[in-house]
């Protein structure tokens, strides 16, 4: 059984290098296959999980790492009009709950806080909307993506008063 009381491991946090992306990818694989809902169709056609160059270009790409291990890794795509998009937040299914996802969430809020955009977008998997309204997410709507069903959520970023 797990030791609630004992403390989550130091989450290390840098941009993704290009090089990287194929190993990315298979964490994205990893992380999505958890997915019940997604299984089948991963299963069938593995070209779905895809990250393109460009999304990991000028630091668009934010890494975890525990212990010099890759544990995680998080997309921020600029939208237009003062809004950025969480494109993908995954983590290997054996450190979920040990504060990764939510280490990669207040960064990527950083990073587009940092460019001053006001909003933060992200299209989120049915079984993740607990998980993004712990971290400051909305509702906002529903849209059809390649694995079906997912919901649309939005957070406003506080841009602090020093800037």
């Amino acid at each position: 059984m797990e030791d609630k009381t004992a403390p989550k491991p130091v989450v290390v946090l840098r941009d993704a290098h290009l090089a990287e992306r194929l190993s990315l990818e298979d964490l994205q694989w990893r992380a999505s296959l958890v997915h019940p809902a997604y299984r089948n169709a991963l299963l069938e056609d593995r070209g779905i999980v895809h990250l393109p160059l460009e999304h990991l270009a000028d630091g668009g790409g934010i890494v975890a790492e525990i212990d010099g291990k890759v544990v995680g890794f998080a997309v921020l795509l600029p939208v237009g009009g003062g809004v950025s998009e969480l494109g993908g937040l995954f983590v290997e299914p054996e450190m979920a709950d040990q504060g990764v996802g939510r280490a990669l969430v207040e960064e990527a809020k950083r990073r587009a806080e940092r460019s001053g955009d006001v909003l933060l977008k992200v299209v989120a998997a049915l079984k993740a909307e607990g998980v993004y309204r712990r971290c400051g997410f909305e509702l906002v709507g529903e849209t059809e993506t390649l694995l079906g069903r997912a919901l649309i959520m939005l957070q406003r970023l506080e841009h602090s008063v020093a800037e």
